[in-house]
């Protein structure tokens, strides 16, 4: 196991090299310093001026030879291509516990590791990539000088988890002072702040669950529209010396869809920070807890045998949350070609979406409340059922996925085999399958 550090012989690179040498001399583990050459290419007669690289390479030694004399082992290694490909390459050749980046070098590869590339590091790396801004934080707590203050970002999902889960690295180093924030979205079923403290309580369980006996608080805030500005003021309120997020690493029309709360937060903290993959939660071991349950429902008589089911997986309370699918006209017809059966499509659409809102109004009334366990609604209309219900997961932070069989009604299409089985192959969440009860 090592820490790959990634230089450009910068002020800002070398700080951050001075913070992942006292880290690996800590959890005694080997440094491995990079340097990547940016390879140049030659379009037609045009001159062209190649850098010597054998400076670069005396410039790598002599980096390599200042930080053994912290007495650890350091390899080097100088690279060719893209800066931020080459770094994510070189982690994944061998086991990496983590990568270290310096966010503002400006040496020798000017703009080398300017935010741009720190950022693509940690959108793309497998394992936690720590950003150091403040180094000089991190190494007076790895002397023993002062407390770490931890500031983490909670929103019950696999990304927040692996965000806690990354913790445990620290936490033998030193003292550390755990501080946890919850961002309240606006669509959260906890609302009001006389039930702040229900998922203040939710919180402080998720961490207990994965860090064990340790003292931390936690802080619930509502959303005003910028989550991660509200989440860095925190930090600064609470003069973190670290900053930990998770990230999903999502790209293209999933970053669009979702804007990337990690991006906005490695790219305007003033202090350090740490992004941890979604992929690097480490679940060995570990019961994982459920406290949200999404339950796609077609109204047929099994919908009250799934919701009770359902109920089941929380019995210390949590909240679920009750989805139904509407068909969509398919996006790519042409309203011009077929405007009329496009439009009789639409109508329907909306008729079946206002059904099912009375229909989850009626279920509300007859259905007793779980003691703790609160119950929301939502009508979707997708052309796809199994991309709205995953896509819904996600967005509320399921921890698992609630699904009846053998729907009989006409709407009961939205449910049959074909569509279970496609959220099952979908879905990177468990899937709770419910079958009917023997009569």
């Amino acid at each position: 196991m090592q820490i790959l550090c990634a230089t450009d012989f910068s002020l800002a690179a070398m700080a951050a090299a001075d913070v992942a040498a006292a880290l690996a001399k800590k959890l005694q583990i080997s440094l491995r310093l990079v340097h990547v050459v940016q390879d140049y290419i030659v379009m037609g007669d045009l001159p062209v001026v190649v850098p010597d690289e054998n400076h670069f390479r005396e410039q790598l030694k002599k980096e390599a030879a200042r930080l053994r004399d912290t007495g650890i082992p350091v390899a080097e290694e100088l690279r060719h291509g893209s800066a931020s490909f080459e770094v994510v390459d070189a982690a994944a050749e061998k086991p990496t516990r983590l990568i270290v980046l310096g966010s503002l070098g400006k040496g020798m590869a000017e703009r080398w590791l300017i935010g741009s590339v720190a950022e693509r590091v940690a959108e793309e790396a497998a394992v936690p990539t720590l950003v150091v801004r403040q180094g000089e934080l991190l190494l007076e707590w790895m002397k023993g000088e002062s407390a770490l203050r931890l500031l983490c970002g909670v929103d019950f999902t696999a990304s927040a988890d692996a965000a806690i889960g990354a913790l445990k690295t620290f936490v033998p180093l030193g003292k550390v002072e755990v501080e946890a924030v919850y961002v309240r979205p606006p669509e959260d079923p906890i609302s009001g702040p006389e039930l702040q403290d229900v998922r203040r309580r939710d919180v402080w369980e998720r961490l207990h669950a994965i860090l064990g006996d340790l003292p931390m608080n936690v802080h619930v805030q509502d959303e005003d529209g910028r989550p991660a500005a509200d989440f860095l003021r925190t930090a600064d309120e609470q003069r973190a010396a670290l900053v930990v997020v998770g990230t999903h690493q999502r790209h293209g029309w999933q970053r669009l869809k979702a804007p990337s709360f990690s991006r906005s937060v490695l790219a305007h903290a003033v202090t350090n920070v740490l992004c941890v993959p979604a992929s690097a939660v480490e679940t060995e071991g570990r019961i994982p807890p459920i406290r949200r349950v999404l339950l796609a429902t077609d109204f047929t008589e099994t919908c009250g045998h799934a919701l009770r089911h359902a109920c089941s997986l929380l019995p210390a309370g949590g909240a679920i949350h009750l989805v139904h699918v509407c068909h969509e006209p398919t996006r790519g017809i042409n309203p011009v070609i077929a405007s009329e059966v496009y439009f009789d499509h639409s109508l329907a659409t909306a008729e079946d979406k206002r059904k099912a809102v009375e229909k989850f109004q009626s279920l509300a009334a007859t259905f007793p409340q779980a003691p703790g366990v609160v119950i929301t609604s939502e009508v979707l209309a997708n052309s796809d059922f199994s991309a709205a219900i995953c896509e819904a997961a996600e967005r509320k932070g399921a921890d698992v996925i609630c699904m009846g069989t053998k729907g009989h009604s006409r709407a009961g299409a939205a449910l049959l085999g074909s569509t279970v089985q496609a959220v099952l192959a979908r879905a990177h969440k468990p899937v709770f399958v419910v079958t009917p009860p023997l009569v």
